[in-house]
């Protein structure tokens, strides 16, 4: 694992918390921490992506403190929540304020429809960066169909499919364990997208 300084890591994790948006935050993540200064590798990325996803609370928190103890331990566990939470936490309460306050016309509700749709393709770009280190194979492939036809036509409860999709794939590859991922330095530019 490589370690960077917890002064390095505060000011990735600062800058990434202040200029990043929306449902499609992980993406900043991805981009700063694997793409840019190659800190960590894809595979990292998406196992501490998933981590983030399956256990309880805000997803982009989670992913600030799995990343942050993968590159500095407990301090940049605890630093990198921090550096991600803040800075976004006092702008929401000033522009909360100024809302409140009728600072904002009508062209806020406008605005706010139009980042959405921003959103949405962040959403789709860090969807698509983790497919390639997720859905190796068959059983990876069987194992994300199941879940979005389970949770999104059938609109069975996510919790429930989560917990019984967790068991069918534990079990999947219990019996059968998917390929290793390359060591260090053997990925192409072109897998680590």
């Amino acid at each position: 694992m490589r370690r960077v300084s917890l002064l390095r890591l505060i000011a990735v994790f600062t800058w990434t918390g202040l200029s990043s948006f929306g449902g499609g935050r992980s993406a900043y993540f991805h981009d700063a921490l694997v793409r840019r200064r190659g800190w960590i590798r894809n595979d990292e990325f998406v196992q501490d992506f998933t981590l983030s996803q399956v256990l309880p609370g805000p997803n982009f928190s989670n992913l600030a403190v799995a990343l942050g103890y993968r590159l500095a331990g407990l301090a940049g566990g605890v630093w990198g929540l921090l550096a991600i939470v803040l800075p976004g936490a006092v702008i929401l309460v000033g522009a909360t304020t100024l809302y409140l306050h009728g600072a904002f016309g009508g062209s806020a509700t406008l605005l706010m429809r139009g980042l959405s749709a921003a959103v949405v393709g962040l959403v789709c770009v860090t969807a698509l960066r983790i497919v390639r280190g997720s859905l190796r194979g068959g059983r990876g492939i069987l194992v994300a169909a199941v879940t979005f036809l389970a949770v999104g036509p059938l609109r069975l409860s996510t919790v429930g499919v989560v917990l019984v999709m967790a068991a069918v794939s534990l079990a999947l590859h219990w019996v059968a364990p998917a390929p290793l991922a390359p060591p260090v330095g053997t990925a192409s530019s072109e897998e680590i997208c």
